[in-house]
């Protein structure tokens, strides 16, 4: 893929996710708002029923309970009143004659010396349907109209309370609204801890409530009238609130909103992991390209010097003299030898990569072969008049390592710290035991680095100098090489860095 392209692609990515995220947070409100109604309809339905619950059972203690030997003694203070209506059809032979008759009569139970009441209203009704063949002699005679008075007539009772001045606390207590609330809400499917309370037509609290109602009355409230006075004003208010409301429609719904938000992650995670492998790709190539540009500017310079060499040799006057030859023989060959480490550096990484690398353990002298490679190294930091002091305090020191690429990981810590100290080099080199590790510290005074660079150092072509800047030779691969080498040991590898004071590279090895 043209990197060009990398940031369009992610933008366009980016507005699709956002458009996606906006439509599913919209679609989750709405999923909500439609659970938030339906609870409400259940719940304002559970209050009309419990309300005429409450009432019915007041009416039943006053009714059943309360007057019983009262009630039969009690005459009514209204007269029945009658109501008889008869409707004719005829049909081709027959005449229906449908009748219906009704007796209301209505009485009032004194409950309290205030003028509350209990009012009674008794229906007595009766309906049927006479046929009469139209060719018969028979007419609507005396009989068939005494039939009709004399019909059985079927009775309903409706009773109500006037009871405008009863104190709430005498009408109705805490527990039978808890047991007739919580038994309605069930039948609803709503399965909750409820607070609720009553308010009376001031707009006060009662003593009639819970402490949940106490403590979340600031909640959102739903109210139904409970008892009303002769003319349907309402009296008092039931109030409910559900402190766990939003657990409630969630825990009935887990379901389908876990289902969205686990798209919804998903989606998310797609779109973070593609965003990451697109910068990572074109980070990658970025390096690559660098790490290519390094490669030539490495080459370049002991090829000129080869190509130099050999046209120096076929000079004739060069040529017949065995010093110039001889000398320039030994130059072909250094410069080879250097571009063959630098080939070599790279497959190795390759190999590491791969995890093709296999190491030669033997139990080797730590500590003698540290010396040996600080002393040799020693020359390389003398020619830059710098100093290279040891100080190796560890008494345990004999343990399986591959001495090659244990070697060669050390020098590449010693290069570094030789080329990134651009005035006179300072290096230290220490060991000593910490537990079962053998610890190799390797410090200097130079450059330093900053946070964001120190995170970065050991990954593969990653240099602090990128592109064609070249004041800092090599190709990114060293710290990477030097890492994969320590962790296959085992070990563990950590760097201390301050931008313009200086580095301390850590080395941890197991000795067992």
């Amino acid at each position: 893929m043209n990197n060009k392209f990398i940031p369009i692609i992610s933008v366009f990515m980016t507005i699709s996710l956002i458009v996606f995220v906006s439509l599913q947070l919209y679609w989750i409100k709405e999923l909500y708002g439609a659970l938030e109604q339906d609870f409400s309809n259940k719940v304002y339905s559970a209050l009309e029923t419990s309300s005429e619950k409450i009432q019915e059972l007041e009416v039943d203690k006053y009714y059943n309970k309360d007057f019983t030997n009262l009630k039969s003694e009690i005459v009514s203070n209204n007269q029945p009143t009658q109501t008889y209506i008869q409707q004719t059809k005829d049909s081709a032979n027959r005449t229906s004659i449908l009748f219906q008759k009704s007796i209301i009569e209505k009485q009032q139970i004194p409950i309290s010396k205030q003028g509350d009441s209990l009012n009674i209203t008794k229906l007595y009704k009766d309906e049927g349907l006479y046929k009469i063949k139209k060719q018969s002699p028979e007419l609507l005679t005396s009989q068939i109209g005494k039939e009709l008075d004399n019909s059985t007539l079927q009775l309903k009772e409706f009773a109500k309370l006037n009871a405008s001045n009863l104190p709430i606390e005498q009408r109705v207590d805490n527990k039978t609204i808890d047991s007739v609330l919580t038994k309605e809400l069930k039948l609803k499917g709503i399965d909750t801890k409820i607070g609720f309370g009553i308010i009376d037509k001031t707009n006060k609290l009662t003593s009639i409530s819970n402490n949940t109602y106490l403590d979340q009355k600031d909640k959102t409230n739903y109210t139904y009238p409970l008892f009303t006075n002769s003319k349907d004003q309402t009296l008092y208010t039931l109030a409910l609130v559900f402190p766990r409301k939003d657990y409630s429609l969630v825990k009935h719904n887990l379901p389908m909103l876990l289902g969205t938000f686990v798209s919804l992650l998903t989606i998310l995670g797609i779109y973070i992991i593609s965003i990451n492998y697109m910068m990572r790709q074109k980070k990658i190539a970025d390096v690559k390209t660098d790490f290519i540009n390094n490669m030539s500017h490495e080459f370049k310079t002991p090829l000129a010097t080869i190509s130099v060499a050999t046209d120096s040799l076929s000079n004739d006057k060069i040529a017949t003299d065995p010093e110039k030859v001889k000398y320039y023989s030994s130059l072909i060959k250094q410069e080879n030898l250097r571009m063959k480490k630098q080939v070599e550096n790279v497959l190795n990484m390759s190999k590491l990569e791969r995890n093709e690398m296999q190491l030669f353990l033997k139990e080797t002298n730590v500590r003698e072969l540290i010396k040996k490679i600080t002393e040799s190294f020693k020359l390389i930091v003398e020619e830059r008049q710098g100093i290279l002091t040891t100080n190796f305090t560890a008494e345990k020191y004999n343990f399986k390592i591959d001495e090659f690429h244990f070697s060669n990981a050390l020098v590449n810590l010693l290069d570094n710290a030789n080329k990134y100290s651009p005035d006179t080099p300072e290096i230290t080199i220490k060991t000593r035991n910490d537990g079962n590790w053998y610890v190799i510290e390797i410090s200097d005074k130079g450059m330093g680095m900053d946070a964001e660079n120190k995170a970065k150092i050991f990954e593969k072509f990653f240099r602090e100098e990128t592109g064609n800047i070249h004041n800092v030779k090599g190709q990114g691969l060293g710290l990477s090489y030097v890492k994969k080498i320590i962790e296959i040991h085992h070990g563990q590898i950590q760097v201390e860095s301050q931008k313009g004071k200086g580095s301390t590279f850590v080395v941890k090895l197991p000795m067992s």
